[in-house]
């Protein structure tokens, strides 16, 4: 198998969700390093998506009931066309039980339908928090949790939106506790994201910036645990955030209320 060859099948397991953790953490490396084979990522999962968009569905025919009924007919037995069961009778209520039987199984089809499509939803909202906690728990164990290590947003901002597909809002937050050491790529979703680097004792923070279009990016909800971290995730008019750290939950919480009140315009934030 040539390189090119074992790329291709790499990629398309990764776009049917096949590959395990190690896997996927090798790919996304793969991928900061090599903008050809993100490229090719990009490529591979835009022809996916126009081919679920715009390949023609087939639609059962209306003719697949009567197949079921005459299946289900009884055959009559051999003899005297008087010892014959009632054809119309007893067909009326095989047709009827045959509809019968295939509505059931119609049902129990949509329910079990519906029932992957929440569970894939749900999928794809735990993905997004749980790839996020793989990258802080892999950024922590190799010590390196930043790319550009710099407390100046300066410095951080022009160098993340070089590299990021959205440009990071940098909230400054020393005075709140909480000082910026820097900040790295995150590959979400095929998408490359800003993520700020900020310091709390010897406790670390990273929040994910991302684009509210990115399924399971929305916030709203309280403080999850995940993985033995800490996971909190809220939005705004622009942009959804996704914070991960080992601090306690009053400290992350007090964290991201110092995040929001800092991004505010200036005609709603507080005088301080």
């Amino acid at each position: 198998m040539t390189e090119r060859d074992e790329r291709f099948l790499r990629l398309n397991a990764a776009l049917d969700g096949e590959l395990d953790a190690m896997a996927s953490l090798e790919l996304e490396r793969d991928m900061r390093v090599d903008p050809a084979f993100t490229a090719e990522y990009g490529r591979l999962a835009a022809l996916r998506d126009a081919v679920r968009r715009h390949a023609a569905r087939e639609t059962a025919p209306r003719a697949l009931a009567d197949r079921v009924a005459a299946l289900a007919a009884p055959v009559a037995p051999p003899g005297p066309a008087s010892a014959a069961p009632k054809p119309f009778r007893q067909r009326v209520w095989f047709d009827a039980r045959a509809l019968a039987l295939a509505a059931s199984v119609s049902a129990v089809s949509f329910a079990v339908g519906a029932g992957l499509m929440t569970l894939r939803m749900q999928g794809a909202a735990d993905g997004v928090a749980k790839g996020l906690v793989s990258d802080f728990a892999r950024a922590e164990i190799v010590g390196q949790p930043f790319d550009v290590a710099s407390s100046d947003r300066h410095t951080v901002k022009p160098w993340l939106a070089a590299r990021a597909t959205v440009s990071a809002e940098i909230a400054d937050l020393a005075q709140e506790g909480f000082a910026l050491e820097g900040g790295r790529i995150a590959v979400v979703d095929r998408v490359p994201a800003p993520t700020l680097v900020y310091r709390k004792r010897e406790h670390l923070i990273a929040v994910t910036e991302l684009p509210t279009t990115i399924a399971g990016a929305r916030g709203g909800r309280a403080i999850e645990t995940i993985d033995g971290f800490h996971v909190a995730r809220w939005s705004d008019a622009n942009m959804s955030y996704i914070a991960v750290s080992d601090i306690d939950e009053k400290d992350l919480a007090a964290f991201v209320d110092a995040f929001k009140q800092a991004l505010k315009p200036a005609a709603e934030a507080p005088t301080r």
